[in-house]
């Protein structure tokens, strides 16, 4: 163990198994083994700290040269004191100087941050102006129209056919006959019936025959004229004939239908309802009927019957109307559309239908305020006076009465003037701050 001293005079302290050439002038491109370097410091944020951490480690340095030197007054020499004092007189002014860089540049970053985020706050929005006005609600449907009733023509008899008195589409009397079989062997029987009740009649006269013998003949006779009617078959009101499916010379059967008979003073609009809007019908309602056979021309009539079943294939619902047929103009099979008045009301509180968001079973709109600070002296509703204005957004709660695809009718909730933003495409919730790009106070949506 022995000390140790620089060339300058510095007391290096005992040293033990010291480098016998420990202090002598190192030869060309040899070096000492270097000392890993340390780790740099890193922010606790993530970002490297810089100047910081240069003048911490600088510091470090001077420090461990001032701790590990052993000051030797005689062999000190004046200009490492210097050297010393002007080392940390520097490190002590750049201190100070990275701190103000830092201060400046963390002022602007936050002054940018803050101007950024009220930027994004600021939601450009479109308003609808709440307002009271009569509410109709229909829907458009399509259909036909059929006759009050459509009878099926059959003979009651068998024969062959002899003739058809009418065309399809004809006009036909209550009481005309529409068509008939061969009606010879029924004339016959009901020539050779009524000779028969004449004659037992002379004989019942004349006292040969008691009564019953003429009241049998008679019922022979009215039992061949019944058969003669079979032979024909008779309008059993006022209509047309719709269709024939048999022609002249053809044998017959009662089961054979030989065309159809269609009574026309009344008919009917049969309409689909697709299944979303069958809840909305109701016995009564009325309807504005069009054919595409009579333009400009319109009917009227009300709902006689909702059938209780949904077409599984179409999935709609039939509702049957009936329709004055004044003139005799509509004819079954015409095309048909309607409009059906559902749901009246004077003077309600209407909002569009993309104003309003479902939540739990409630529903909810986003009215929108001017700030309160900005109020004064303004115009138009709550204070505003068009478009650009800003304003805070309030969630609220409201009832509706009624709802179309279109519109909505708010029991509670909502006062008229009141502004609420029209389209929700986005979340919204209470203070968010908007701008108003469009103001809209006409009912078209």
């Amino acid at each position: 163990m022995e000390n140790y001293q620089d060339d300058n005079g510095f007391d290096m302290g005992e040293t033990e198994n010291r480098d016998p050439d420990a202090g002598k002038p190192r030869e060309e491109g040899s070096f000492p083994e270097e000392r890993k370097p340390e780790e740099p410091v890193v922010d606790p944020e993530g970002e490297d700290p810089g100047i910081g951490a240069f003048l911490n480690k600088l510091f470090v340095v001077a420090g461990g040269i001032l701790t590990r030197v052993k000051w030797d007054p005689e062999k000190v020499k004046k200009n490492y004191i210097w050297i010393v004092l002007g080392v940390l007189l520097v490190a002590l002014v750049l201190a100070r100087t990275a701190g103000e860089i830092k201060n400046i540049i963390t002022g602007i970053r936050g002054k940018e941050e803050k101007e950024m985020v009220e930027f994004v706050e600021t939601i450009p929005v479109k308003v609808y102006t709440v307002k009271r006005m009569d509410f109709k609600d229909t829907i458009p449907v399509m259909g036909r129209i059929e006759g009050s009733r459509e009878i099926d023509l059959k003979f009651e008899t068998s024969g062959i056919l002899e003739s058809f008195n009418f065309e399809e589409g004809e006009r036909i009397l209550e009481g005309d006959i529409i068509a008939s079989l061969n009606q010879r062997e029924a004339l016959l029987k009901l020539k050779y019936a009524a000779l028969d009740m004449e004659k037992a009649k002379k004989i019942l006269d004349l006292g040969g025959h008691d009564k019953i013998v003429y009241e049998q003949k008679k019922l022979e006779y009215e039992s061949a004229k019944r058969d003669l009617e079979k032979t024909n078959i008779y309008a059993p009101a006022d209509g047309y004939l719709g269709s024939m499916e048999k022609h002249v010379g053809s044998y017959l059967s009662p089961q054979d239908k030989i065309g159809s008979f269609v009574e026309y003073g009344k008919v009917y609009g049969v309409f689909d309802i697709i299944e979303e809007d069958s809840p909305k019908m109701e016995l009564g309602q009325n309807l504005d009927i069009f054919l595409d056979a009579y333009p400009g021309e319109s009917y009227s009539g009300t709902v006689d019957m909702i059938s209780p079943v949904i077409e599984g294939r179409t999935r709609t619902q039939k509702i049957k109307v009936e329709i004055d047929n004044e003139g005799d103009l509509l004819r079954p099979g015409m095309f048909a559309r309607a409009v059906i008045n559902t749901y009246e009301k004077k003077d309600a509180l209407i909002i569009p239908s993309a104003s309003f968001k479902k939540k739990e079973q409630k529903y909810f709109v986003y009215t929108v305020h001017r700030e309160e600070e900005n109020a004064e002296g303004a115009e138009g509703a709550e204070g505003f006076s068009g478009e650009g204005d800003m304003g805070i957004v309030e969630e609220r709660e409201i009832k509706i009465e009624y709802l179309t695809h279109d519109m909505a009718e708010v029991a509670s909730g909502l006062e008229e003037g009141e502004l609420v933003i029209r389209e929700l495409h986005r979340e919204y919730k209470d203070k968010d701050k908007v701008e108003i790009t469009e103001v809209q106070e006409e009912t078209i949506f």
